[in-house]
């Protein structure tokens, strides 16, 4: 597998995590990625869930709304449980 930093990352999934603390974030994005999370959990990256936990964890205080709240709330909780299980097993 070769390494390509999450910064030139161009995939969809990579546009949605970084849809996560941009200044214009839609709630359709933030649940497509929340959607993409319950589905496919096991096979999303290492980074990809490190980045979504971080940006989630930094923008979490700033949501706009009760309902963009608990998405993001939902993003970081997933991701951050997903890291420890990985941690966890590589133990």
């Amino acid at each position: 597998m070769p390494f390509l930093p999450f910064i030139l990352d161009r995939s969809s999934t990579a546009k949605l995590i970084k849809s996560i603390d941009a200044p214009d974030r839609s709630q359709d994005k933030l649940k497509a990625l929340n959607k993409i999370m319950m589905n496919d959990l096991q096979q999303v990256p290492y980074s990809y869930l490190d980045q979504m936990c971080r940006r989630a964890g930094l923008v979490l205080p700033l949501a706009k709304d009760d309902a963009e709240h608990e998405v993001l709330n939902s993003i970081y909780m997933t991701a951050f449980r997903r890291i420890q299980r990985i941690h966890m097993e590589s133990r």
